[in-house]
């Protein structure tokens, strides 16, 4: 599939972040790439950054938490699975996660509590 080079303009929410998660597990048949989401999870935590922790209710902060997770493990992957020499023959918009990743995550999201 050819993924959108766009970033998601989707408000940093829980169930935006339990969206794209689920997006994710969907792997090359997602609307979003993994990349794509992984962008939207670090904006999702520098929006949170320039609150003071006391102005973040408990559920997003969970939520932020988690984001920050998405972009750790991406990181991670990247550095562990491939050389500088092999990340400059690509994008790294192509690169898929494995599944089981989007799947604690998704797990995770859907354990904290609502919004509402």
């Amino acid at each position: 599939m050819a993924w959108s080079s766009e970033p998601i303009l989707k408000p940093y929410t829980l169930s935006n972040l339990v969206d794209l998660l689920s997006q994710g597990l969907l792997g090359s048949m997602s609307r979003f790439s993994h990349f794509q989401i992984v962008e939207w999870c670090s904006r999702f935590t520098e929006e949170y950054d320039l609150q003071p922790d006391d102005n973040i209710p408990l559920s997003p902060q969970g939520a932020i938490e988690l984001a920050d997770d998405v972009l750790v493990q991406w990181e991670l992957f990247i550095a562990t699975q491939y050389s500088l020499d092999e990340l400059s023959m690509f994008s790294v918009s192509v690169v898929v996660l494995p599944k089981t990743h989007f799947e604690q995550w998704l797990n995770q999201a859907l354990a904290l509590p609502s919004q509402h």
